[in-house]
């Protein structure tokens, strides 16, 4: 039997490593968005509202470069589409929880909450747990993304350029993904999930993004079927 407390906790811990990351990508995310012309509030205001931070640097850098309002918003869509393969995979855990745990989790997810999730609720079957500790995980990583995102506004011109946070980006998401990559299956799938996405990188609007993650779908689940039908 567990307590809240218990799973809450155990959230922060699994989230914690990947969260440390999550305050130079918000300092980079509110440096740039105030280097790019957009208004204090505008910026912080972006980080509570959109919280997807690849899309939001992408939304920032078509705003400089003069793009369409519409090319902008469907470019940032287009990225965060990646939330909807997300959303299919909790979906069956999350189908035991009332709506307001829906959305408001929904609301918090985040690259790395979602991935944190799918793995613990692939060992931790209780409803009442999953909800406690995906919060936990969740409260845990926005926390520093948002406070992040304040410091970069308010502090990001006065940051020296040789400190070189940009390479927390990247660095974020490899964090993520080789925790993931138990199986030859899931290893394939990210190479070339990986591949697809470096080769189509000329596409417009970040779609090159989803058709990585397309390939890498459909190469993973390939391989696991012929897995289980080799058993």
């Amino acid at each position: 039997m567990f307590s809240r407390r218990t799973a809450m906790a155990n959230g922060v811990r699994r989230i914690f490593p990947l969260s440390l990351i999550a305050w130079p990508f918000g300092i980079v995310y509110g440096a740039t968005a105030v280097d790019k012309g957009l208004s204090d509030a505008t910026g912080i205001f972006a980080s509570f509202a959109i919280l997807a931070g690849a899309a939001q640097l992408a939304l920032v850098e078509l705003i400089d470069d003069g793009a369409p309002w519409f090319v902008a918003v469907i470019t940032a869509l287009t990225i965060n589409l990646r939330f909807a393969l997300y959303s299919a995979s909790l979906a069956p855990a999350y189908r035991d929880f009332s709506s307001r745990w829906r959305f408001g989790l929904a609301y918090v997810m985040a690259d790395q909450t979602a991935v944190i999730s799918l793995l613990e609720f692939e060992t931790q079957r209780d409803p009442e747990y999953r909800r406690w500790f995906a919060l936990g995980a969740a409260a845990w990583f926005v926390l520093p993304w948002w406070i992040g995102t304040t410091l970069g506004v308010l502090v990001g011109g006065d940051i020296p350029e040789s400190w070189q946070i940009g390479f927390t980006v990247p660095l974020m998401f490899m964090a993520l993904l080789v925790p993931t990559l138990t199986t030859r299956p899931k290893l394939a799938a990210a190479v070339v999930g990986a591949a697809v996405a470096v080769g189509t990188r000329a596409a417009p609007g970040g779609i090159n993004i989803m058709l990585g993650a397309l390939a890498g779908i459909a190469v993973g689940a390939y391989l696991s079927e012929r897995l289980e039908a080799a058993r």
